[in-house]
């Protein structure tokens, strides 16, 4: 199914690759080899894709997506649940309404979702995600001061700014964690893992094995059970070291 210009895609199975050149509209639920835009696509159902769904552009699905990879360069908005099996790409805008679940994800910009589960998730910019963020290796790489998570859970945790390369210099563990990083990120609940390194979070509580607290942080309560570093300008309630 091939559409250029504008024009609309009607509701059902198609055994090949979906291609919107220009403005299309597509009306109800769809399963497809591959969905590709280039432009503006707006599905007023969910999207199945079997390959890759690749969008230049604008994209909207009022509901779920699903494909092996998700590519975006623009924006793109699911309403509920966005599932690639494998990695989601997005540059620009991507907004979910409900869980984004994939294996490698990799956000450069504005990016907003109710939870995120993945094994590799590196964001650059700005994010808002209400609820867990998990994943073994998280990397936030904070450009804006309103970006707000509910909790975060992993192996390897990094978040930092770009702006405070002097102030890290000074700290040799959270200089060889971060290697370097003007923004800050909201946790309400907590910060859980082995190997933590933050600048700029507000947080009530942080739990790790080896934990590294930078400049302009406020955390009520660090607790770590092999190695702890904070910096003189963080602001922590209180530290204790947990375990045996």
């Amino acid at each position: 199914m091939q559409l250029a210009g504008s024009g609309v895609i009607p509701a059902g199975e198609y055994n090949e690759k979906i291609s919107i050149s220009g403005s299309g509209r597509i009306q109800g639920n769809v399963r497809c080899t591959a969905l590709s835009v280039a432009g503006s696509a707006s599905a007023q159902g969910s999207v199945w894709c079997e390959e890759d769904m690749k969008a230049s552009g604008s994209a909207r699905m009022e509901h779920s997506l699903h494909a092996k990879n998700v590519h975006v360069s623009g924006s793109c908005h699911v309403g509920e649940d966005c599932t690639a099996e494998e990695t989601i790409k997005a540059a620009g805008s991507f907004r979910c309404g409900g869980n984004v679940r994939c294996h490698t994800l990799r956000a450069a910009g504005n990016m907003q979702a109710s939870s995120v589960e993945a094994e590799d998730v590196k964001i650059s910019g700005g994010i808002d995600c209400a609820g867990l963020l998990n994943a073994e290796r998280i990397e936030i790489r904070i450009e804006r001061a309103s970006s707000r998570v509910g909790s975060i859970g992993g192996s390897d945790i990094k978040i930092y700014s770009e702006g405070a390369v002097g102030k890290i210099v000074r700290m040799p563990l959270l200089a060889k964690m971060l290697g370097g990083g003007m923004g800050g990120v909201d946790v309400a609940e907590s910060i859980e893992g082995d190997t933590i390194a933050i600048e700029r979070v507000s947080a009530p509580l942080v739990v790790g094995r080896i934990v590294a607290v930078g400049a302009d942080c406020c955390v009520d309560l660090v607790q770590y059970s092999e190695t702890i570093e904070i910096h003189p300008d963080a602001k922590v309630g209180r530290y204790e070291k947990i375990g045996g």
